[in-house]
């Protein structure tokens, strides 16, 4: 990880690589590979750490480090020397993994493996201990270590092997088939069992953020790839005008909690509260982008106007701002507060040029 996170600075301070097609670029620092566009494809071995991302993303070869993949479609068909992160809104992983996996499906893993999902279907072979959170569950795969699980739903098939002890948590059913193999005992756990939610509660959060971050990474491709001149023209506008975007992105910061705190008490507007509350979480998480947008694309100017018009060459280049901001959080007394202004600016940014589209429309539609 601290490599990788090396050659992203190094990439950072000065690009070294090719853009392999119009909406894609790469860039090769050392025997790393980092990749971006709307159709992103690894067909050959990287001794080092591979970062993906994309509308289409397939892993088709071996990978000597570790892999952070994420997109719409991800098919994982080679192998990871090491840990493998992974995001997609449909993901699939038919390759061997031997180190660490926060990820979803069925796969052949050598290590220990910690999925968290709404829904997680487990059907390939886990080398390790293997633990499960999410509120339907079913597990019809070998694992080598003991299976831990917490969820409403949650389901045993008739094919599962598991060489260690089961532990669940549930507050709704369980059905185990009487076909599968459990070697050490199965053991339940209450709801308010101190020690077990402790234990969930850090696998979770491990889980979540990592997942977190892939979906971050996600949004921003999507955001990017779906709406490029929105994006730009809202990462222009933390440039063309910073103390007004700081400024909106204080008001929104404070001002919509303490709307949400006004239609909550009157009950009435308890239902547009929760809207509200849904659409807050993801204001700040496009602020966060949006600054980072900033950053990448403030950057990739300096590299000519052919790879600042190229979608691929602004994913990728998001991705590497994303890893700066991460490391310059970081830094002692100035990290914090750099953060927090750019932060506060995305947001005001992102809601003006949103404001700024919903007044065109309606120009235009008067007109």
């Amino acid at each position: 990880m601290g490599r990788f996170l090396l050659a992203g600075c190094l990439v950072l301070a000065g690009m070294a690589g090719v853009a392999s097609a119009e909406d894609t670029a790469r860039a090769s620092i050392g025997g790393s590979r980092l990749s971006a566009g709307d159709d992103v494809t690894l067909d050959e071995y990287i001794p080092g750490n591979a970062f993906l991302a994309g509308g289409r993303v397939q892993l088709a070869n071996r990978v000597g480090g570790s892999a952070f993949v994420t997109g719409g479609d991800v098919t994982i068909s080679g192998s990871i020397g090491r840990k493998l992160y992974a995001s997609g809104g449909d993901l699939r992983i038919e390759g061997e993994v031997d180190g660490k996996v926060r990820a979803a499906g069925g796969a052949r893993l050598r290590s220990d493996v910690a999925i968290a999902g709404g829904s997680v279907d487990m059907e390939g072979v886990v080398g390790g201990n293997l633990r499960v959170y999410g509120d339907s569950i079913f597990v019809n795969g070998t694992v080598y270590g003991d299976l831990e699980m917490a969820g409403e739903s949650i389901r045993v098939g008739p094919d599962a092997h598991i060489a260690g002890g089961l532990e669940y948590r549930s507050g709704g059913t369980i059905v185990i088939d009487p076909r599968a193999r459990i070697e050490k005992g199965i053991e339940q756990r209450d709801r308010d069992d101190r020690g077990w939610l402790g234990k969930a509660g850090r696998g979770a959060k491990r889980v979540g953020g990592a997942m977190f971050t892939l979906g971050v990474v996600l949004l921003g491709t999507l955001l990017l790839l779906g709406m490029p001149g929105f994006s730009r023209d809202a990462a222009g506008m933390v440039r063309r005008e910073p103390l007004q975007s700081a400024g909106m992105g204080c008001v929104m910061l404070v001002g919509v909690p303490f709307a949400i705190i006004v239609l909550m008490i009157t009950v009435i507007g308890i239902p547009l509260a929760l809207m509200m509350i849904f659409g807050y979480i993801v204001l700040l998480m496009l602020g966060y982008l949006v600054a980072a947008l900033f950053v990448g694309d403030l950057l990739l100017e300096r590299l000519g106007t052919e790879k600042f018009n190229s979608l691929g060459w602004r994913v990728l280049f998001l991705l590497l701002a994303l890893v700066a901001l991460s490391i310059v959080r970081h830094v002692p007394l100035i990290g914090g507060f750099v953060i927090l202004l750019l932060f506060l600016a995305g947001i005001g940014a992102f809601t003006m040029r949103s404001w700024k589209g919903i007044r065109q429309k309606e120009e235009g539609a008067a007109a």
